[in-house]
């Protein structure tokens, strides 16, 4: 699904998938860090998958998605 979709929304509304976007990139990296340490961060859940390298992979996802995000919308990035 390669599709470009275009989407015209309030800048609170960007702020606000922006900020839902964090919060599921940070899941997954602490997800990674568990896996591979055994820490846990309050009060994030451990995301279901197969390995640490899969979570990374997901986060950077998250990540790319959220540069794209606030490149297109002229925000800075946190």
């Amino acid at each position: 699904m390669n599709d470009n979709i275009k989407l015209k929304l309030p800048g609170l509304a960007i702020g606000q998938i922006l900020d839902a976007l964090y919060l599921r990139m940070e899941a997954w990296e602490y997800t990674e860090e568990y896996l591979n340490t055994g820490q846990v961060h309050e009060p994030y859940c451990v995301e279901e998958c197969s390995n640490a390298y899969e979570a990374r992979r997901i986060a950077d996802y998250y990540k790319e998605i959220i540069q794209s995000i606030e490149k297109q919308a002229g925000f800075t990035s946190r």
